[in-house]
């Protein structure tokens, strides 16, 4: 494909961007009771599908509803794949999707594995959207097809450096084609992987853990055994060990030696029925509408600490962040004292913790460096929500040192959440006391479809 067809091609893909509408948030009441039932774990949600893909057997995945916008993403490339999704309610009945937005009707899915060697040529573009987990995975899943993959996001994801994940699956001998910045989406790949004698990849991990994960989830479809060598110094540990423990649960032999990876071919053995865990990164916007609007909160849903791939330091450090966390049910204690919080393995936090300890007793976030990288850079973007509604924070090598004892104020002006939905979920909470015009309608919807319907 020539240069103008690259780019003709592009352009038809619709770049709209959720998030850019704006949204008015009025004063809510404070000091009420709530319930708040976690969503699915995207997490989990978005490999157990991949995987179950991958195997010759039929796999229901339950828990499902409400799963947002990042796990369709998923559902939508593989099926654009071939691989066939039935979306079943409670009832065990099949639902027809076309035309009506139903997910919260939706109870499991049913996934039609088409093995290792079963996936089809895609038509068109296979579009990811928002969710950068679901551009690593699968585009490590296409680099082992011997036909052309054409792969592009939303305009949010399109600005993400993804150059690890490319520089990866080169060295692979995967041929990578960018239509239009350098290591940026809309790409073309091209494979099959390891058509040489390659046996070795160089993998940067101090970024993202996301293209190891990648790598893990996609070595069914070796022929032979490849050695990663890991490069700097890990982070998001508890998401790629989550690949790692799910990859041998169902049939891989993954051998972790020192920063070496060793990956080798295997058979997929997946349970007839899995059931999703909640998503325990979404409690910490249950814990700062209780620290923001007084609310007592009955939390439904908390995953055990295995699933909660290091949020359950939410928990762990509740009682240091002046909160009451007892069978479920979190409460202010009027206790806090300066904290200091390392967020090495669950940086999807920093944002409502630093609000949480803004308006509590202060503290420091360490271990932040890599939230750099994710759909903003969002220790900037935590540094800029702070500061529109009236407080702020100091940023250090990697985190931020927060003063305590702050009260927001209302913005002047509109406020910006750069196109990531945990800035918009902490905006629409602060507005929620305050009030607030904010720049990013819908973005909750990529991970917790009923975020705002929590506060209506």
């Amino acid at each position: 494909m020539g240069n103008e067809d690259k780019t003709s091609s592009s352009r038809q893909l619709n770049n709209i961007s959720m998030g850019d509408g704006l949204i008015s948030v009025e004063i809510k009441a404070s000091n009420k009771s709530i319930q708040w039932q976690l969503p699915p774990s995207k997490s989990h949600a978005i490999r157990l599908l991949i995987l179950a893909s991958q195997s010759d057997s039929i796999t229901t995945i339950t828990g499902i509803a409400d799963c947002g916008d990042d796990v369709n993403s998923m559902k939508e490339c593989l099926t654009k794949l071939g691989v066939l999704i039935e979306h079943i309610d409670s009832s065990g009945q099949i639902i027809e999707m076309e035309g009506r937005n139903i997910n919260s009707q939706i109870e499991s899915l049913r996934i039609h594995g088409v093995g290792k060697n079963g996936f089809s040529k895609p038509e068109g573009f296979l579009n990811v959207g928002n969710s950068g987990t679901t551009l690593r995975l699968i585009t490590l899943l296409c680099s082992r097809f011997s036909f052309t993959v054409s792969i592009d996001g939303d305009e949010t994801l399109r600005k993400r450096d993804t150059e690890v994940l490319w520089d990866s699956i080169k060295q692979s001998g995967v041929d990578v084609s960018f239509l239009n910045l350098e290591n940026r989406l809309p790409v073309e790949i091209k494979g099959p992987w390891f058509s040489k004698p390659i046996n070795e990849i160089n993998l940067d991990v101090s970024k993202s853990s996301q293209p190891l994960s990648a790598w893990m989830m996609a070595s069914s479809g070796l022929e032979r055994m490849i050695e990663i060598s890991r490069i700097g110094k890990s982070v998001s540990n508890r998401h790629w060990d989550l690949s790692f423990r799910m990859c041998n649960q169902y049939g891989s032999k993954i051998i972790l030696d020192g920063n070496k990876v060793k990956l080798s071919p295997w058979d997929l053995e997946l349970p007839e029925i899995i059931e999703i865990p909640k998503d325990a990164s979404m409690a910490s916007f249950a814990l700062l509408a209780c620290s923001c609007l007084g609310y007592e909160v009955e939390l439904i849903g908390w995953p055990n600490d295995e699933d909660s791939i290091g949020h359950e330091i939410l928990k762990n450090k509740s009682k240091e962040l002046g909160f009451s966390w007892c069978d479920g049910k979190i409460k202010l204690s009027g206790k806090n004292s300066s904290i200091e919080i390392d967020i090495t393995d669950c940086n999807d936090l920093i944002t409502p913790l630093s609000i949480i300890m803004a308006i509590g007793g202060g503290g420091i976030i360490t271990g932040a460096l890599h939230a750099s990288f994710k759909e903003s850079n969002r220790i900037l973007s935590t540094q800029s929500l702070l500061k529109s509604f009236g407080m702020n924070c100091q940023l250090t090598n990697d985190g931020i040192t927060i003063p305590g004892g702050q009260k927001p104020t209302t913005p002047t002006e509109i406020v910006d959440c750069f196109g990531d939905h945990r800035i918009f979920m902490s905006a629409y909470i602060l507005a929620s006391k305050v009030g607030a015009n904010i720049r990013g309608k819908g973005l909750h919807k990529v991970a917790d479809e009923l975020f705002i319907h929590r506060f209506e």
